[in-house]
């Protein structure tokens, strides 16, 4: 059971060990990618690892949403962690070969496929891990505290990257070109969350021995009981808030995509900064995009409990912000002639994109609490093809390519694809409750 305290409520607690697991999840990728790219310095095996993950991401996503709402998350989202551990104790061994491996016809193709395995493992369990986090939280949050609360959980995702990025600085700093230490120590970790996880949360406050009676009473009355209803497919495949909100889902993970899982490689090769340095460097983005976060969960939910908008002009206005602003930044990033001042804009963009977390993001939660699982894997699917997309452009397109000059083409294209993904959310985008969130049924008995 969570723990009766006067510093944090049970919610608090749920959202904190959330929060922390997201940290691990992203973590053990960036670890993953920080070492891929140092030791073979080969950016199409890089590419092409993120690829198979994010196939295994996409793979798992509608079989993990259509049970998602079904099965316990508390149990699930600890048999993930367990999952997560094994494998990054397991990594140390599959990359031991890597660094030799090349793209050639003679090149065993074992050291590849063994990490590819890996690779795609830790997709399947990554991908598996939203849908029931956000059932999960849906079963916790108010909804004038779901904006804070996802936001939060969310900086586990530059979080992760921070502290992926410098466990591979700091343990190559000590060991040299051994990255296996790390990868236990990532290991111990995940392993420590599953256990901690199963043992003190619950599916429902309700079940909560350690749920305040005022908490309890708070959290019945504002949370909308679930149904176990069929998914009307129909229904949200032709509903225009959902698509806005996967088309704005699109834009936005192709600017992460690119400015996350990329930096390291405009770091090394176009700005010539060392592992050390690189791992350093590489956090600038997400701990910027923590703060933001953080500071918009916080004014986004000001705002509702407050009733100053409506729930989906809040969302509105925070992926504006999330989404406009840093497509303006890259642009005027291009005109820049310093690397370094260049950087600092990217830095600067990637910041202000945490405010997503506090808009379109939320969406897919508010507008059909039944079906949270369901909308969140159609959404993290469009995540996956753009991510997969932006992983086979940049092979095909840019290549080893490690001129300014290519960066800057770069972020015109983002700035495009954020702006054309954003402007559908705008015009159709909703949090309100949508009608076939209820069975028709419960619609006809509900009073006027």
């Amino acid at each position: 059971m969570t723990f009766q305290t006067f510093l944090i409520t049970a919610r608090g607690q749920v959202m904190v060990a959330l929060m922390v697991g997201v940290y691990l999840v992203t973590a053990t990728r960036s670890h993953s990618n920080q070492m891929v790219i140092s030791t073979t310095g080969n950016r199409n095996t890089y590419s092409a690892m993120n690829v198979v993950y994010q196939l295994a991401y996409l793979i798992v996503q509608l079989p993990t949403g259509l049970f998602a709402d079904r099965l316990n998350p508390v149990t699930s989202l600890a048999v993930i962690m367990a999952g997560l551990a094994a494998t990054a104790a397991v990594s140390p061994f599959a990359l031991i070969h890597l660094s030799s491996w090349s793209w050639t016809p003679w090149s065993s193709a074992i050291p590849v496929l063994v990490t590819g395995a890996v690779y795609a493992v830790n997709g399947a369990l990554a991908g598996s891990w939203w849908p029931f986090m956000n059932v999960m939280l849906s079963n916790w949050a108010p909804p004038d505290e779901l904006a804070y609360m996802y936001s939060t959980i969310s900086t586990g995702v530059p979080g992760g990257i921070v502290a992926g990025n410098l466990f591979t600085g700091f343990f190559y700093a000590l060991h040299g070109c051994d990255f296996g230490y790390s990868f236990f120590v990532m290991s111990g970790f995940c392993l420590a969350w599953s256990v901690a996880w199963f043992f003190t949360c619950h599916h429902h406050p309700a079940d909560d021995p350690g749920c305040r009676p005022s908490e309890l009473e708070r959290l019945v009355t504002s949370l909308q009981a679930k149904a176990q209803l069929p998914v009307p497919w129909t229904k949200i495949v032709t509903s225009l808030p959902v698509w806005s909100v996967m088309l704005a889902n699109f834009g936005s993970t192709v600017f992460y995509t690119v400015l996350i899982m990329y930096m390291p490689v405009y770091l090394k090769y176009t700005m010539h900064v060392d592992i050390v340095e690189n791992g350093l460097m590489s956090t600038l983005p997400s701990l910027g995009q923590i703060a933001v976060m953080f500071t918009a969960g916080k004014c986004a939910s000001i705002a509702q409990a407050k009733d100053w908008f409506d729930a989906s002009d809040i969302r509105k206005v925070f992926s504006c912000i999330g989404m406009a602003i840093p497509a303006i930044l890259i642009s005027v990033a291009t005109v820049i002639p310093n690397i370094y001042i260049f950087y600092s804009f990217l830095v600067i963009s990637y910041s202000i994109s945490g405010s997503v977390f506090s808009g379109f993001r939320v969406s897919q939660m508010e507008m059909a609490p039944n079906f949270v699982a369901v909308i969140t894997a159609i959404c993290d699917i469009f995540g996956s093809l753009a991510m997969n997309l932006t992983h086979i452009a940049f092979i095909l397109t840019f290549g080893q390519s490690t001129d300014q000059v290519a960066w800057n083409e770069i972020c015109w294209y983002l700035s495009g694809i954020l702006i054309l993904c954003l402007v559908p959310f705008v015009l159709f985008g909703s949090s309100k409750t949508q009608s076939w969130n209820a069975s028709k049924t419960t619609a006809i008995n509900e009073p006027i």
